[in-house]
């Protein structure tokens, strides 16, 4: 009778087992946002391979255009060391933006120091160079 009994809970544990890799997996194909984002790190912090850093890109990226915000950050690092897809300050600034917005704290300090480093200095001008710059663009 022991027998019996443990073997069903063994039965019933492994099929609880089962169903929740299982759910994982049907959450990555119905992308589920979190998941995909826990894969994406996964495999971002993986032996770094290039099929990994690719894989990880593509996780992140589904993960970010639905709106999460470490997925979002974390798109944009890729794209501004160039890990897994070509580097880019265009399109990390790009997620780096999106990321700030909704409120990540990093991404706001690093967007302020994109921002900081290439203000303009303009010089006060003021007399007559002034005033012929002002003539050619009426």
């Amino acid at each position: 009778m022991k027998k019996v009994i443990l073997f069903s809970l063994f039965l019933v544990f492994t099929q609880l087992d089962a169903t929740n890799i299982q759910r994982i997996y049907n959450y990555r194909e119905y992308k589920n946002v979190y998941t995909q984002y826990n894969i994406g790190l996964r495999f971002k912090h993986a032996t770094p391979t290039r099929t990994n850093q690719q894989n990880a890109f593509k996780y992140l990226h589904k993960s970010a255009l639905k709106g999460h915000v470490l997925a979002q950050y974390e798109l944009a690092l890729m794209f501004h060391y160039g890990k897994g897809v070509r580097q880019n300050a265009e399109l990390a600034r790009l997620w780096f933006t999106r990321a700030a917005k909704k409120g990540h704290p990093k991404a706001q300090d690093i967007l302020y120091r994109f921002y900081s480093a290439k203000k303009p200095r303009y010089n006060q001008l003021s007399g007559a160079r002034y005033s012929q710059i002002f003539r050619t663009y009426r």
